[in-house]
């Protein structure tokens, strides 16, 4: 799961995007200073949640709520939620009315004010991952939920989607670009594979192999330039999921 951070205060930005992936390890924070990045950032990655700070400079056309209702325009981030951050409480309800934005702060808040927030977004189910698009070998196009997705191997120009209802093969789109497009819980442990992490089962650094919790028990070579990249995003995976033997 992604989460856009804009704030043009970078010491704050920064601290906005270490609380949240402290407390949320699901949660990969993307950071942007101004308008123009974050409007770039948005287009090229797929958002699940959106942090922005009103009073983006000195610009009045580039504030966060005018950033707000041109992330609205755009067919992803119609209902994608908006959480805003801003010193003048009297703008909330402008922010509301532009973009139906979800929840608001009001600085200075407090680090348990903003996991709070956070919190209630989550458990309000209101952050919904979109369904990633793939066209197969005879150009039939499916949708396919990100959760659903067991692992993805390369394979002959060719991505080998498994899934937990079966295997789809898809043709021209390479691995490395493939995984921009998928949430925080996937990682690359081998120059041929991408594993979601909320299926791994066991991570034997010996044999350097992962298994997943498929009825087949799959296992996965984990490669030495991955190996300790693999490691941290796993174990801040299964920080907020199950626990995963390390052998």
């Amino acid at each position: 799961m992604r989460a856009l951070v804009v704030e043009d205060n970078v010491a704050q930005l920064n601290g906005l995007a270490e609380i949240i992936e402290e407390s949320f390890p699901d949660i990969e924070c993307l950071k942007a200073a101004c308008y123009d990045d974050a409007l770039a950032l948005a287009d090229s990655h797929s958002i699940q949640l959106f942090l922005l700070d009103i009073q983006l400079g000195a610009d009045p056309d580039k504030d966060g709520i005018t950033l707000g209702e041109q992330l609205r325009r755009n067919p992803r981030y119609q209902t994608t939620p908006i959480l805003y951050v801003t010193a003048l409480v009297n703008e909330a309800p402008r922010a509301i009315h532009k973009t139906n934005c979800y929840d608001y702060l009001v600085k200075p808040y407090s680090q348990q004010d903003l996991i709070e927030s956070v919190s209630k977004l989550l458990n309000l189910s209101l952050i919904r991952e979109e369904p990633i698009e793939l066209t197969d070998r005879d150009g039939v196009l499916a949708r396919i939920r990100p959760d659903n997705i067991l692992y993805i191997k390369s394979e002959l120009r060719n991505m080998h989607v498994h899934t937990t209802t079966g295997l789809f093969i898809s043709t021209g789109t390479r691995l490395s670009v493939f995984a921009d497009s998928l949430p925080s819980y996937f990682a690359r442990c081998h120059k041929s594979f991408i594993v979601n992490l909320h299926h791994v089962d066991t991570y034997d650094k010996v044999t350097a192999m992962v298994s997943l919790d498929t009825p087949d028990y799959q296992w996965i070579p984990v490669g030495r330039k991955y190996a300790t990249e693999f490691g941290h995003r796993l174990k801040a995976s299964t920080t907020a999921h199950k626990h995963v033997e390390q052998a």
